[in-house]
């Protein structure tokens, strides 16, 4: 291989600063007069004019189409389970209206009844007992 070739094969040094970026990056351009027909079989010019392998771009997509699939299904049963617990809330919701309605009522017909009840001890004692009668 050519020094030119094999540096393509060199794993990337890291950039350290703002400034070293912008030169680093320009080392690991290829040159304007680099010949696609001089390219490596498989490899194709990627963004900043980069050298990449067409298999690892494949590969990247392949895994990015199955990432966003695997969190489509994963929306989806999220949706569906979220559907359900607002159909169980509503549910809930009307069991709920309608044990305050039974409580309300309840509570009205005990009053009515407490207020009778009040009633009839408050006439007990108006009546007196007649030839003995006693009260149980």
């Amino acid at each position: 291989l050519t020094d030119r070739k094999r540096a393509l094969y060199e794993p990337l040094a890291p950039s350290t600063g703002r400034q070293a970026q912008g030169s680093s990056l320009e080392s690991f351009l290829p040159p304007p007069d680099f010949e696609t027909a001089t390219y490596p079989r498989g490899w194709v010019i990627g963004k900043k004019r980069k050298l990449v392998n067409v298999d690892v771009v494949e590969s990247m997509r392949r895994i990015a189409v199955q990432e966003m699939n695997r969190k489509d299904r994963e929306i989806t049963e999220l949706n569906e389970q979220l559907e359900e617990d607002s159909r169980t809330m509503e549910h809930l919701q009307m069991q709920l209206q309608q044990e305050r309605t039974k409580r309300a009522q309840m509570e009205r017909e005990n009053s009515m009844l407490q207020g009778q009840v009040n009633m009839l001890m408050t006439m007990i004692p108006d009546q007196e007992p007649e030839d003995g009668e006693t009260f149980e």
